[in-house]
């Protein structure tokens, strides 16, 4: 509709990040009291806008909640960006004590990511996501990036013999990154709660094995 189009030209050229900070704000909100609360009424007070300007950025309610939680997960993430990016140059230097260290951490990382609150914990926030068609296929995207970087990395720990060749990169890749959600799975049972510490130690006796010398551990 040319009149709507028009409008959205209007407030992205009076403010180009005016979206930009209506997903903050409510980010924000969303980590403070959930999702299922928000309203749009209530986020465009706390943006300084209107409920119009941000009607006319969102196609609906459930896509600006969509949003809001695609931010706060790649915020929960950004610390497996950083512990990726460590594989990534120890890889480079042929460093392997740095390489599983890394690999180590970042087990640790996202079994600890499940362990949040009811209020955005990490089942709600991919039900979120996944409620709006054009935010998931969004998602999904952006997660297929980190993905390939993964993918990338075990191949090549494959040609230097860290990992076995016969190891499928992609099915150790989504392994490490299920992490999170399994979590949750086993957190309320008083017979699999287990610690983040000890998820790392039990995965890395099962993939990593031990050599024929019994010296360092390998995949």
């Amino acid at each position: 509709m040319v009149g709507r189009d028009y409008m959205v030209w209007g407030v992205e050229a009076v403010s180009p990040f005016a979206r930009q900070h209506i997903i903050e704000v409510a980010s924000e909100m969303v980590r403070m009291t959930g999702s299922k609360g928000l309203q749009v009424a209530e986020v465009a007070e706390r943006s300084g806008v209107d409920v119009s300007t941000v009607e006319d950025f969102f196609d609906s309610r459930t896509q600006l909640v969509a949003e809001a939680q695609m931010s706060n997960y790649f915020a929960l993430v950004e610390p497996h960006h950083l512990v990726l990016s460590r594989v990534e140059t120890a890889l480079a230097h042929e460093d392997q004590s740095a390489f599983w260290s890394a690999v180590e951490e970042n087990v640790v990382l996202a079994w600890s990511s499940g362990q949040l609150d009811q209020k955005w914990g990490i089942l709600n926030l991919l039900h979120d996501i996944w409620s709006d068609p054009f935010s998931q296929s969004h998602f999904c995207e952006l997660l297929d990036v980190q993905f390939d970087r993964w993918i990338a990395v075990v191949d090549g720990a494959k040609l230097l013999g860290w990992i076995e060749e016969d190891v499928d990169a992609k099915a150790l890749t989504a392994f490490f990154w299920s992490a999170s959600v399994g979590q949750v799975i086993t957190a309320g049972s008083s017979l699999l709660n287990l610690s983040s510490q000890e998820a790392r130690d039990f995965l890395m006796r099962v993939v990593r094995g031990r050599n024929e010398q019994g010296s360092s551990p390998r995949l």
